[in-house]
């Protein structure tokens, strides 16, 4: 017998249907991932489960004494409380009852493990940790059924892979949503698809869920070209009039009804149609940011520690690295919003940067989605031309309907499409994104994926999504702690391998002292070519300068050919020299 069986669920708000005549069992020790587009109502489907939702239509029927537990989206929003008095609270909510010694002394045995005091705050906590926190509290009553809505929402990569280990020992049945692909591939037993109101069932994995979903949608385009075939058939037949209305046809009338709404109610297959980003396409230089020796502290804390890079013009760089290693940061500075104690940076000219911010802060919440994206004007000039913001709209799947919707109503994957869509419309040379992946669903990540890697000019990226991350950038910054920023030119996978690899050397006892001495006397040597690179590098670009100056007075070009020669000559060299130095420049980081 299944432990949840959802029998002929319906459920609608206003004109968003969020189930119709749905059908789910649940069965004991699954893993089930719950995917669909941003808004379907996973989240809508996971309450009604627990009970938080009544359906208009349809019924639920649950193994007797079933206990589930249900894991929002967000974190708790009171942290003034320490990790004791925050579990124990948690556990009696969940299960409506005093808590005795013996489940005193479970939570006092769950909190050793995190290796912290227990009258410890929440707020003291890292968001990666206080998630671990609220798993913990919602795991203590032993639960037959889990429930988990965007689990690895704000996790850094370490602890996603910890909690993809958890799971995966935990011995109850699990319905997650998740819109981190690694994370489904690594965790899920079975994908159920929340699809304009119905919940389609795919055994395996994540790879093996879109193979089928494909399949599943060619079909259904086939089906439904068929019936329109059909459709039209009878509809052709109904106006020659006197046939139609013998009695010997009224079958025929009444099917032509049934087609007809059928046709009504059909709702197509969602994609997203020809996105385009508002893209300045050329940039005067190769050289974005420039980095020299930058430190930042806060108080006595080292954030970032002597760190040297360049970032050219079609870098696009992934910051990799736990939660508080210092990303954020790094992007701040980048943007000029936080200022460094000592080091350099260098901007590139006529920066036009587009700044995707996981806080959404440029969203206001009490305004509509018209006045949002584009100060409620309804036309848009996107890569020079002008169109209309419905049209616009649409493109991201908002209905002419929504765009007077107040953004607070939105899902929150439907924030960050129209944040998506606001960012495209500015004009950049550079774009920084911020988490973008947080609540996205997986056509929006694809297209988003697609749009980065056809992007011409430089792209930085934090991201927890490792598919997302895999897929989109060509160099690393690693986030190591203390400050200490490494560059890495590999795969993200390349990277994993190398770590397992550094992980094993540490503990070989072979290495002697002065295979170590060897390395380190390397590693100072490669150091020290860096600065002498990064000096030349910073004397070609003087002299470019000074080269840009004179060809931009105003007689340059008024001037006799052979005057302009030498200076042109000059320039072309001195541009040539600074590609190959570059070049070097990044050999050497590679051997960091």
């Amino acid at each position: 017998m299944p432990l949840i069986s959802i029998q002929d669920a319906s459920l609608s708000f206003s004109d968003l249907e969020i189930l119709k005549n749905a059908v789910l069992y649940i069965n004991k020790n699954e893993r089930i991932s719950l995917i669909g587009k941003n808004g379907a109502g996973k989240s809508t489907l996971l309450k009604v489960i627990n009970k938080n939702q009544d359906l208009d239509h349809g019924s639920i029927i649950y193994k007797k004494d079933i206990k589930i537990s249900y894991l929002k989206q967000d974190n708790p929003k009171n942290l003034n409380i320490s990790i004791y008095d925050f579990i124990k609270n948690q556990f009696k909510k969940e299960n409506k009852k005093e808590i005795n010694v013996n489940e005193i002394i479970e939570i006092k045995k769950i909190i050793k493990t995190f290796q912290v005091d227990k009258n410890s705050l929440l707020a003291e906590l890292s968001g990666g940790f206080l998630r671990r926190v609220v798993l913990s509290s919602v795991l203590l009553g032993k639960p037959d059924v889990l429930l988990l809505d965007e689990p690895t929402n704000h996790l850094d990569i370490n602890t996603i892979t910890w909690l993809e280990n958890f799971l995966k020992k935990f011995s109850g049945t699990i319905l997650f949503i998740s819109h981190d692909r690694s994370f489904i591939q690594n965790v899920c037993t079975r994908i159920v698809d929340l699809d304009r109101g119905r919940l389609i069932s795919f055994p395996g994995n994540y790879k093996e869920f879109i193979k089928l979903k494909k399949e599943h949608n060619r079909i259904e385009k086939i089906n439904k070209k068929l019936f329109d075939q059909n459709l039209k058939k009878e509809e052709i037949w109904i106006r020659k009039g006197i046939k139609a209305r013998t009695t010997r046809n009224e079958g025929r009338v009444k099917n032509l009804k049934i087609l007809r709404k059928e046709h009504e109610n059909y709702k197509k297959i969602e994609t997203f149609n020809n996105i385009k980003i508002n893209e300045i396409k050329s940039y005067p230089g190769k050289i974005i940011f420039k980095l020299k020796n930058i430190n930042f502290f806060i108080e006595k804390k080292s954030i970032i520690q002597n760190f040297s890079s360049i970032i050219q013009y079609g870098d696009k760089i992934g910051l990799v690295g736990n939660n508080g290693s210092g990303k954020s940061t790094m992007i701040k500075i980048l943007m000029g919003e936080k200022k460094i104690q000592t080091g350099s940076i260098h901007f590139g000219k006529e920066l036009k940067i587009a700044y995707f911010d996981q806080d959404r802060s440029i969203l206001d919440s009490n305004k509509s989605i018209l006045e949002n994206i584009n100060n409620g004007r309804e036309k848009i000039v996107l890569n020079g031309k002008e169109q209309h913001l419905i049209g616009y709209l649409k493109k991201f799947l908002f209905k002419p309907n929504q765009i007077h919707c107040l953004v607070k109503t939105l899902s929150g994957g439907e924030c960050n499409r129209l944040l998506l869509a606001k960012l495209f419309l500015k004009p950049s040379n550079v774009l920084i994104f911020d988490e973008p992946t947080n609540d996205l669903d997986l056509d929006t990540l694809e297209l988003l994926e697609d749009i980065i890697i056809k992007y011409l000019g430089t792209v930085l990226i934090v991201s927890h999504d490792r598919n997302f991350i895999e897929n989109t950038v060509n160099k690393y910054w690693i986030f190591k702690g203390d400050g200490l920023i490494n560059t890495h030119f590999n795969s993200y996978d390349n990277l994993k391998e190398e770590k397992n690899k550094k992980i094993q050397k540490k503990y070989m006892s072979n290495q002697t002292k002065s295979n170590i001495n060897f390395l380190k006397i390397k590693h100072n040597q490669v150091k020290k070519e860096l600065k002498e690179v990064l000096d030349e590098i910073e004397k070609i670009e003087n002299n470019i300068k000074k080269l840009q100056n004179k060809m931009n007075e105003p007689n340059f070009f008024k001037q006799k050919i052979i005057n302009q020669l030498p200076i042109l000559k000059e320039f072309n060299i001195e541009e040539k020299k600074l590609e190959k130095t570059l070049i070097s420049w990044e050999n050497l980081e590679k051997k960091l």
